[in-house]
C-alpha cells in the first residue's frame, strides 16, 4: 500500500474520531444516556448535542438538508450554551471558521464535570440518567 493512499484512508477516520470527542465529552458530562453514539458517522454528534439540550435525536435529519442544514446549524450553536447555562459569546467562538475547532474542544472540556446544575425533567428528560439509576439500595 503506498504512503498516499493510506494518509487518503487514515485522514478521513482520524477527523470522524477526532471531531466527535467534545460531542462524546459533552454527553457524557451532562448524563446523557448514550453518548457513545457521538462516534455514529456524520450524525453521531449531532444526536448528542440535541439529547443534551432535551431535544430528540431525530433532528439530526434536519442536517442532512442542503440549506436546511445551514439553519439547523445556527440554531444549535445559538441553543447549546444557553440551554447548558453558558455565556452566549461561545455562539461567536463556533461562528468563527477554524477558532471553532479548538472551540468545541475548549467547550466541552471546561464544562462542569458533574453536570448542569439546575431544575431536571419536563420536555426531553428522558434523555437524562435519572437521579438513583444504577445505584443498588
Amino acid at each position: 500500500m503506498t504512503p498516499s493512499l493510506t494518509l487518503l484512508l487514515f485522514f478521513p477516520i482520524a477527523v470522524w474520531i477526532v471531531g466527535s470527542i467534545p460531542a462524546y465529552v459533552v454527553g457524557s458530562r451532562l448524563g446523557v444516556v448514550h453518548p457513545g453514539e457521538a462516534f455514529i458517522p456524520v450524525v453521531g454528534p449531532y444526536i448528542v448535542l440535541l439529547h443534551s439540550v432535551k431535544r430528540s435525536g431525530w433532528l439530526c435529519i434536519l442536517g442532512l438538508i442542503p440549506l436546511l442544514s445551514f439553519v439547523f446549524y445556527l440554531w444549535l450553536i445559538l441553543v447549546i450554551p444557553t440551554e447548558h447555562r453558558r455565556t452566549a459569546w461561545w455562539t461567536l467562538a463556533f461562528l468563527i471558521p477554524g477558532v471553532n475547532v479548538v472551540a468545541h474542544f475548549a467547550y466541552a472540556f471546561t464544562l462542569d464535570p458533574y453536570g448542569v446544575s439546575g431544575p431536571s425533567g419536563g420536555l426531553g428528560s428522558t434523555y437524562h440518567v435519572p437521579p438513583g439509576y444504577g445505584q443498588r439500595p
